[in-house]
């Protein structure tokens, strides 16, 4: 009998699953997240030495935001879904089905929000300036999600239109889905490199433009626009739409990043009238460095 699985792209042979440990499934998806955190938070330490945040700081901040990032992902997968999630009766399954994000389903769009109120609550905490570091460590969050896609790859999600001309099948234009047998639009992949060059581009943003909020602005920009325009072409079954069949998601994305763009444009204005220097053409100075205050001689007392 002649084996199927030979006739199957490499893309379609992916398993969600890395291993087991014992009856403990540990999934690519998971991994990949994981790892795509470690690589923000020392992209993260290397980029905030200019504004004298520490390694510690920024630990202290990731316990913060990560957290409650993870938890606003997830309600707002579950949310989006919970006529599959909340079915009656719901018992203790449903409620383990309900938190199990080692099986992927964590939705950005929720989860960015809830990480910077946690990096709020942070700052408050330890009294530092929020918008400060914002500026610098938003634009982070773009490559981790460029590589926290590829988890998606391994769950065999987030992909777009069907794809029938054998000259584009091929990946990384199209990926082959193997439950549905067929090769997809690799929208996955296509968001990964626009989060790349987002990355890059806002670095040159946070770095140049001396403009408070920029990285908040620029990040609900770029991935706003990003997430909208491919909802065009995502074809997983996971969008939201409204009764007229207009994508929800895509309308939130473009007035969301219709408002970051007037509010990067109105701080511009707002920064010339005051008559502000706005953009440094060989990137804005660090701050000088924090000095050790000096330890002041004992005195023996007699």
């Amino acid at each position: 009998m002649k084996n199927l699985l030979l006739d199957i792209p490499w893309t379609g042979k992916v398993e969600a699953i890395a291993f087991e440990v014992g009856g403990l499934t540990v999934q690519w998806y998971g991994i990949i997240i994981t790892l795509s955190m470690l690589l923000g938070l020392a992209l993260a330490v290397k980029l905030t030495k200019r504004i004298n945040l520490t390694s510690d700081d920024l630990i202290s901040l990731f316990l913060w935001a990560i957290p409650l990032a993870i938890i606003g992902a997830r309600l707002g997968h579950v949310i989006s879904r919970y006529q599959t999630y909340f079915t009656s009766p719901y018992d203790w399954n449903a409620f383990v089905d309900t938190i199990a994000i080692w099986n992927g389903g964590l939705t950005i769009m929720w989860g960015v929000p809830a990480g910077v109120l946690g990096g709020f609550i942070w700052s408050k905490v330890h009294k530092k300036n929020y918008l400060q570091a914002v500026d610098i460590i938003l634009p982070v969050v773009l490559i981790c999600q460029a590589l926290g896609r590829w988890g998606n790859f391994f769950n065999q999600e987030l992909y777009g239109q069907l794809i029938t001309n054998p000259n584009l099948q091929w990946f990384p234009m199209a990926v082959f889905i193997a439950n549905k047998g067929a090769w997809y639009q690799a929208t996955f992949f296509y968001e990964s490199i626009l989060d790349m060059i987002g990355f890059f581009a806002l670095c040159y943003v946070s770095s140049h433009f001396a403009i408070k909020g920029k990285g908040i602005f620029g990040y609900a920009f770029w991935y706003c626009m990003v997430r909208g325009s491919l909802e065009f072409i995502r074809d997983d079954g996971s969008t939201n739409a409204f009764d007229n069949g207009v994508n929800s998601v895509m309308i939130y994305c473009y007035v969301i990043a219709g408002i970051a763009l007037i509010g990067f444009i109105l701080s511009i204005i707002y920064n010339k009238k005051k008559g502000n220097k706005i953009f440094y053409k060989h990137g804005i100075p660090p701050l000088p460095p924090i000095n050790p205050q000096k330890i002041m001689p004992v005195t023996n007392i007699k």
